[in-house]
């Protein structure tokens, strides 16, 4: 399988570093400063191989260059579009559709680690690798002793959360694992309305919701 990345800024790195451990990737990195309207997107500089990938990760964070990555696909390798930055990636509704025009499929997330799993018997490897993580958690005496994480963010953020749990009590892991998805660099947006309190909420879910399995097999 190959996983295409599309890179701009400072957007993208951290995902091809986790990616790369699991499968084959081609890296594009757009440049840094781009029109806010792109009248002729057609003629935005994307290498024809990106398109013989089964999956092209977009950190483009901009409407008209996805679009026209989407187009492009048409006819081509690509299976799935993932667009993760919310509202900077371009209209949910209307990059879906374009997708459903050229059949490619469109995930757009506010953030990766809300990805979900999809059963896609062509690339079910990928998201049972990466997207919403999940966790297996060992815990003795009402304090996690070890976790091992079975699906992980695609920015990794997964794996930081994980390691700062062990030692923990299962009282504080949800909270703490919130709260450390929130220090670790990630670039979802800050703020009251930020979009790295969903990420937190996504940890901690998945946190508190692996501590009672973890405590079920031990009855």
């Amino acid at each position: 399988m190959k996983v295409a990345v599309i890179l701009r800024k400072k957007y993208g790195r951290r995902a091809v570093e986790q990616i790369s451990k699991k499968f084959d990737v081609l890296t594009f990195k757009l440049p840094d400063e781009l029109p806010e309207i792109i009248d002729e997107p057609e003629e935005v500089e994307l290498p024809d191989e990106i398109f013989d990938a089964d999956i092209i990760l977009s950190y483009a964070l901009h409407p008209d260059v996805n679009y026209e990555i989407i187009r492009r696909a048409k006819g081509r390798n690509v299976r799935y579009v993932i667009l993760p930055g919310g509202s900077k990636s371009g209209s949910r509704a209307q990059l879906k559709e374009l997708g459903e025009r050229h059949g490619v499929k469109v995930l757009w997330e506010d953030v990766c680690c809300a990805t979900p799993l999809i059963e896609d018997e062509e690339i079910s490897e990928f998201f049972r690798e990466f997207g919403m993580p999940e966790f297996e958690i060992e815990v003795e005496d009402g304090v996690i002793k070890d976790v091992k994480v079975k699906r992980a963010a695609i920015c990794g953020s997964s794996y930081f959360v994980a390691e700062k749990l062990k030692g923990l009590s299962i009282e504080e892991a949800g909270r703490k694992a919130g709260y450390f998805a929130q220090i670790y660099p990630c670039f979802a947006s800050r703020g009251i309305d930020g979009k790295i309190h969903l990420a937190a909420n996504i940890h901690k879910r998945q946190v508190e919701k692996a501590i009672e399995e973890g405590q079920e097999r031990q009855r």
